[in-house]
Protein backbone atom coordinates (compact mmCIF):
# COMPACT_ATOMS: atom_id res chain seq x y z
CA UNK A 1 0.00 0.00 0.00
CA UNK A 2 1.34 3.41 -0.94
CA UNK A 3 1.74 6.00 1.79
CA UNK A 4 0.68 8.98 -0.40
CA UNK A 5 -1.90 8.85 -3.13
CA UNK A 6 -1.19 10.37 -6.53
CA UNK A 7 -3.37 13.32 -5.62
CA UNK A 8 -1.35 14.00 -2.47
CA UNK A 9 1.94 13.81 -4.40
CA UNK A 10 0.60 16.27 -6.96
CA UNK A 11 -0.42 18.67 -4.17
CA UNK A 12 3.03 18.39 -2.54
CA UNK A 13 4.78 19.06 -5.86
CA UNK A 14 2.52 22.05 -6.52
CA UNK A 15 3.23 23.42 -3.02
CA UNK A 16 7.01 22.98 -3.52
CA UNK A 17 6.86 24.86 -6.83
CA UNK A 18 4.79 27.61 -5.26
CA UNK A 19 7.28 28.06 -2.41
CA UNK A 20 10.27 27.98 -4.78
CA UNK A 21 8.65 30.57 -7.04
CA UNK A 22 7.80 32.87 -4.13
CA UNK A 23 11.32 32.89 -2.73
CA UNK A 24 12.99 33.35 -6.11
CA UNK A 25 16.34 31.98 -7.22
CA UNK A 26 19.35 32.25 -4.98
CA UNK A 27 21.68 34.94 -6.32
CA UNK A 28 25.11 35.72 -4.94
CA UNK A 29 25.84 39.42 -4.52
CA UNK A 30 28.99 40.41 -6.37
CA UNK A 31 30.59 43.71 -5.41
CA UNK A 32 31.06 46.17 -8.28
CA UNK A 33 34.56 46.30 -9.79
CA UNK A 34 35.20 49.76 -8.42
CA UNK A 35 34.78 48.41 -4.88
CA UNK A 36 38.13 46.64 -5.25
CA UNK A 37 40.64 48.41 -3.03
CA UNK A 38 43.45 47.86 -5.58
CA UNK A 39 41.58 49.66 -8.38
CA UNK A 40 42.03 53.44 -8.57
CA UNK A 41 38.84 55.49 -8.36
CA UNK A 42 37.39 56.91 -11.60
CA UNK A 43 36.35 60.57 -11.41
CA UNK A 44 35.18 63.25 -13.80
CA UNK A 45 38.12 65.25 -15.14
CA UNK A 46 38.35 68.66 -13.45
CA UNK A 47 37.55 71.64 -15.68
CA UNK A 48 40.33 73.73 -14.13
CA UNK A 49 42.95 71.16 -15.10
CA UNK A 50 42.03 71.47 -18.79
CA UNK A 51 41.07 75.16 -19.12
CA UNK A 52 44.59 76.39 -18.46
CA UNK A 53 44.16 79.85 -20.03
CA UNK A 54 40.87 80.34 -18.13
CA UNK A 55 38.94 81.64 -21.14
CA UNK A 56 35.88 79.52 -20.40
CA UNK A 57 36.57 77.02 -23.18
CA UNK A 58 38.91 74.08 -23.69
CA UNK A 59 40.87 73.97 -26.94
CA UNK A 60 42.47 71.05 -28.73
CA UNK A 61 45.89 72.20 -27.51
CA UNK A 62 44.71 72.21 -23.90
CA UNK A 63 43.27 68.70 -24.17
CA UNK A 64 46.33 67.38 -25.98
CA UNK A 65 48.54 68.70 -23.17
CA UNK A 66 46.52 66.59 -20.73
CA UNK A 67 46.62 63.48 -22.91
CA UNK A 68 43.09 63.51 -24.33
CA UNK A 69 42.98 61.96 -27.79
CA UNK A 70 41.86 63.97 -30.81
CA UNK A 71 39.10 61.42 -31.40
CA UNK A 72 37.68 61.97 -27.89
CA UNK A 73 37.81 65.75 -28.40
CA UNK A 74 35.93 65.44 -31.69
CA UNK A 75 33.28 63.23 -30.06
CA UNK A 76 32.77 65.75 -27.25
CA UNK A 77 32.67 68.84 -29.51
CA UNK A 78 28.94 68.62 -30.24
CA UNK A 79 28.59 72.05 -31.90
CA UNK A 80 31.81 71.52 -33.92
CA UNK A 81 33.26 74.92 -33.05
CA UNK A 82 36.72 73.52 -32.28
CA UNK A 83 36.46 74.06 -28.53
CA UNK A 84 34.62 72.52 -25.58
CA UNK A 85 32.23 74.42 -23.36
CA UNK A 86 31.30 73.20 -19.87
CA UNK A 87 28.26 71.23 -21.07
CA UNK A 88 30.27 69.40 -23.71
CA UNK A 89 33.16 68.76 -21.33
CA UNK A 90 30.78 67.33 -18.72
CA UNK A 91 30.32 64.33 -21.02
CA UNK A 92 34.06 63.55 -21.00
CA UNK A 93 35.02 60.01 -20.00
CA UNK A 94 35.94 59.53 -16.37
CA UNK A 95 39.64 59.29 -15.53
CA UNK A 96 41.41 57.01 -13.06
CA UNK A 97 43.28 58.55 -10.16
CA UNK A 98 46.79 57.25 -9.71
Amino acid sequence: MRYFSTCHIFKLQWLAMLIAGATGPAVAEVPPPEANQNTPEAVAPPWELYDTNEDGYISTDETAAQGMSARTFEDLDIDRDGRLNRDEFAKAPRIRLK
